[in-house]
């Protein structure tokens, strides 16, 4: 996988809340939050996998 040049500098989002971030469209970070957002609201399954994972 090749990367490729931003067109420009990133905006700063250090600002914006969770609620301002989801309000920008923008498929990165949109899939970013929604990764964010199951982990809040699901934490067990994730533990789970994680203790799964530890041997």
């Amino acid at each position: 996988m090749t990367g490729t040049a931003c067109a420009g500098p990133l905006p700063d989002l250090s600002g914006f809340d969770l609620a301002a971030l989801r309000a920008i469209d923008h498929p990165v970070l949109a899939q970013v939050i929604e990764g964010m957002v199951e982990r809040v609201t699901h934490p067990a399954e994730i533990l789970n996998a994680f203790d799964s994972g530890v041997s």
